[in-house]
């Protein structure tokens, strides 16, 4: 993938991003942390069913793109399958609305709708992620960059339609608003790749392409669930101990720190067509090395600077959202170690060896349970935000270090040293709710810089190496 690509592919995370740090001041100050904290159930609810209710088909899709010549039929195979899945799913959500209604939002008015509602998006979302994935592995940079960007446009113009009104609005009108920016992001996914989905419809449903496909992604289906709980049981427990004000204080940390998720959509965007390319060609264990430690200096740049100027968040939002500024550095390090973990987890990936991450994600779940355990009911959401950071160290750490067993050695010693640094100097302002003292962020900085000084130094030789 060349240069020009790989900006029109960061384009639309970087948009959507800079239209999340519109929209979440917008949420902050048009709906109450206990409606946030309600729409975050929501998209928690949405982010396992895509996880789940894929069956891993959709990174079957990614691995067997290059390997069969009928790609309509490859498409149309999967997401057929995934969506008979799905229609199940969701009809269970409608019979049993006033379950779900209650388990998701605690609400017990208008549960029919809503579940109707729920179940509407759940659809459009799996949709939405396999047809996404149709525009990555065509490369089409500019026509994914837009469709990322499609639900946030929407819903920046819905809540800002509402700056018009004065006062607070509840929780109905934040989930349609939700709901109708998901859905005009799956009518826009089917619109960009029309030419893919008529093709896709006069294929002949292939079982043969299935068995693989399923034998790939059947390990992905335990480990879905068990990420999914991985990346959900924290806002379940601050719930649970802390109530949905606190869970509404949490995700707007969580949102803001989507700064750190744009290098993580980008880099997972590219990285596996990439990997797999090298694969075939016979890949260079100097390059993998390369690539992980440009990602490290660039997330943990990213991490620093936003750290040391997160109390200008203040001047954003809600007096009862100040919490955010503490939390904020301990939400960055999901996506910081997720993103770290795709660039060593390579091996892992070519040597088809996905068994694995059953176990991988199941070690970070048991963490992220007895830590939620043992600090929220003390520490709120400053506990969860430790626990969550801790337990995706541990899964970044389990990546590598499998990836290394399974496929080749590569020197790990200062990624772990850096991973430690962060931890710090995020725990410090979760656990204390005090902004950490500048000058040690800044001496943290100053330390990686010099770790990595012959990267820096040697740009144009690691460019070089990338392209050879």
């Amino acid at each position: 993938m060349n240069l020009s690509k790989l900006a029109s592919f960061a384009l639309g995370p970087f948009m959507a991003a800079g239209l999340g740090l519109i929209t979440v001041p917008l949420m902050a100050w048009l709906f109450s942390p206990e409606v946030v904290g309600q729409i975050a159930m929501f998209n928690t609810f949405l982010a396992g069913t895509a996880l789940v209710l894929t069956l891993g088909l959709d990174q079957a899709y990614v691995r067997e793109y290059h390997e069969v010549n009928n790609k309509p039929q490859l498409l149309r195979s999967l997401i057929c399958l995934s969506l008979l899945v799905v229609i199940v799913f969701c009809v269970m959500v409608i019979i049993f609305n006033q379950f779900f209604a209650k388990l998701l939002f605690s609400i017990k008015e208008n549960t029919l709708l809503i579940s109707s509602g729920v179940a509407l998006v759940i659809v459009a979302n799996i949709i939405y992620r396999f047809l996404s994935l149709v525009l990555r592995m065509q490369e089409h940079g500019v026509k994914f960059s837009i469709l990322q960007i499609s639900s946030k446009v929407t819903l920046v113009i819905a809540l800002l339609s509402l700056l018009f009104l004065k006062g607070k609005f509840g929780f109905i009108t934040a989930f349609g608003f939700s709901c109708l920016s998901l859905l005009i992001a799956s009518l826009v996914a089917m619109v960009l790749t029309r030419r893919e989905c008529a093709l896709a419809l006069t294929s002949v449903f292939d079982i043969e392409l299935i068995k693989p496909a399923v034998k790939f992604g059947f390990p992905l289906v335990i480990s879905g669930f068990a990420y999914w709980g991985l990346i959900s049981v924290d806002r379940w427990a601050i719930r649970y101990y802390s109530g949905l004000e606190q869970l509404g204080i949490y995700s707007v940390a969580f949102s803001f720190a989507a700064v750190m998720t744009v290098f993580q959509q980008v880099f997972s965007t590219v990285w596996a067509p990439i990997v797999y390319k090298w694969h075939k060609k016979g890949i260079d264990i100097n390059q993998l090395s390369i690539v992980t430690d440009w990602v490290v200096v660039i997330l943990t740049l990213v991490f620093f600077v936003v750290t040391l100027t997160s109390p200008l968040l203040t001047f954003f939002l809600p007096t009862e959202y100040a919490d955010v500024v503490f939390l904020l550095p301990a939400c960055m390090l999901f996506p910081v170690f997720y993103t770290l973990s795709e660039t060593t987890v390579v091996g892992m990936n070519v040597a088809r060896k996905t068994n694995y991450s059953i176990i991988i994600t199941i070690l970070p779940l048991l963490l992220n349970f007895l830590l939620c355990y043992l600090l929220i009911p003390k520490y709120a959401a400053g506990g969860a935000a430790v626990a969550v950071a801790s337990a995706f160290c541990l899964y970044m750490t389990l990546r590598t270090e499998i990836s290394k067993w399974v496929w080749k050695k590569f020197h790990t010693t200062k990624l772990y040293l850096i991973s430690v640094l962060l931890l710090l100097n995020a725990f410090w302002p979760a656990l204390t709710m005090t902004v950490m003292p500048w000058y040690v962020n800044f001496i943290c900085l100053l330390f990686v810089l010099i770790l990595y000084k012959h990267r820096l130094f040697n740009v144009k030789n690691d460019i070089t190496n990338l392209k050879s």
